[in-house]
C-alpha cells in the first residue's frame, strides 16, 4: 500500500470477500426470485436486490463505521453532500439481466473520497470473477483459480479508426443512428461493471451513455477500476466524470474508453443524425 491509498490491503480483501458473498447469495436466490416494478416496466427490483443490499450495507457499516453507506435499494437516500467518505452500493447492476439469467449482471461497490472516485469492486457471479482497483491502486482481476492479475494500460484509439462500442438498450432505441455509424462496431454487454471489464480485456473500446439516466452507484465502482487500468472516464463535454452528491443522478453523458476515446467520441458521436456517415 502506498501513502496515497485510502484503503489497506486488508480493507481490499474484505471488500472483495463481501462482494463475492453477495454474488453467491444472488446465485442462490435466482431460481424463482420475486420480481416487481419500481418506477415502471423497465425498472425492476427483485428480492435478491434487497437481500444483497442488506448484507453489503451491514458489512460495510461494521468495517467502516465513520463512513456513509448509500445503496441503490435504500428507501431514502441520505444527504451525502457533507461526508468525506461515501460508499455507493449497487447490489445487482443489471437486474434485467439477472431476471433473464444471462450472466450479464454484477455486484458493484464504489468509494468516493471528497466526491472523487477512489476505489471500486465489481463481482461477476456468472464467471466468479472479481475486478477491483482505482487510480492509486491499479486495476486487477482475480478468479477462484488464479492469483490477481494487474491490467496494463491499453493502446490508444486512433482518431479515424472503427471503435468497438457498447451502448445500453434504451440509448440504442433513442439513438439508432449510432448503430448505423460507419465507425461503430457494436459489442453487446450488460452491467456497467462488465462493460468496463470488456474494455480492460480488449474485447471492446468504448462505453457510451447518452440518456443522462445513470446513477452514481452505477458508475462509481466501474469508474475507479477504469481509471486504475489507464482508461479515460468523462463525458462528451468534459475530461472527467463528476459525482454530484447529494444528487444521485449524472445529468451528463457518461463515457469510459481506451486512451483517446473521449476525443474519438467527440469527433464521431457529437454530430447530428443528418451528418452521420452510414454503413452501406
Amino acid at each position: 500500500m502506498t501513502k496515497s491509498q485510502t484503503l489497506s490491503n486488508d480493507d481490499i480483501l474484505f471488500i472483495r470477500e463481501i462482494a463475492r458473498q453477495a454474488g453467491e447469495l444472488a446465485v442462490q436466490m435466482r431460481q424463482g426470485v420475486e420480481v416487481r416494478e419500481k418506477t415502471g416496466p423497465s425498472d425492476l427490483v427483485t428480492a435478491a436486490d434487497i437481500a444483497l443490499s442488506k448484507l453489503l450495507v451491514e458489512k460495510l457499516q461494521t468495517r467502516f463505521p465513520e463512513d456513509l453507506i448509500v445503496s441503490e435499494e435504500d428507501e431514502e437516500h441520505a444527504d451525502s453532500g457533507n461526508h468525506k467518505r461515501v460508499w455507493l452500493v449497487d447490489p445487482i447492476d443489471g437486474t434485467d439481466n439477472y431476471v433473464a439469467n444471462d450472466g450479464q449482471y454484477s455486484v458493484m461497490l464504489g468509494l468516493l473520497v471528497d466526491k472523487i472516485v477512489d476505489f471500486g469492486c465489481v463481482y461477476a457471479p456468472a464467471s466468479e470473477t472479481t475486478y477491483f482497483g482505482g487510480l492509486t491502486y491499479g486495476a486487477w482481476k482475480v478468479t477462484p483459480h488464479s492469483q490477481p492479475k494487474r491490467y496494463g494500460k491499453p493502446a490508444a484509439i486512433q482518431s479515424d479508426s472503427t471503435a468497438r462500442l457498447m451502448m445500453g438498450f434504451r440509448d440504442r432505441k433513442i439513438n439508432p443512428w449510432v448503430m448505423q455509424h460507419a465507425k461503430v462496431s457494436f459489442v453487446k454487454a450488460g452491467s456497467v461493471g462488465l462493460k468496463v471489464a470488456k474494455i480492460l480485456e480488449d474485447e471492446a473500446d468504448v462505453f457510451v451513455h447518452f440518456a443522462k439516466k445513470l446513477k452514481v452507484w452505477d458508475t462509481a465502482g466501474p469508474a475507479a477500476i477504469a481509471q486504475g487500468g489507464g482508461l479515460e472516464v468523462g463525458t462528451l463535454e468534459y475530461d472527467r466524470l463528476d459525482f454530484p452528491l447529494p444528487e444521485v443522478v449524472h445529468t451528463t453523458s457518461v463515457i469510459v474508453a481506451r486512451p483517446n476515446g473521449l476525443a474519438w467520441c467527440r469527433r464521431h458521436l457529437s454530430q447530428s443524425n443528418a451528418d452521420i456517415p452510414v454503413q452501406l
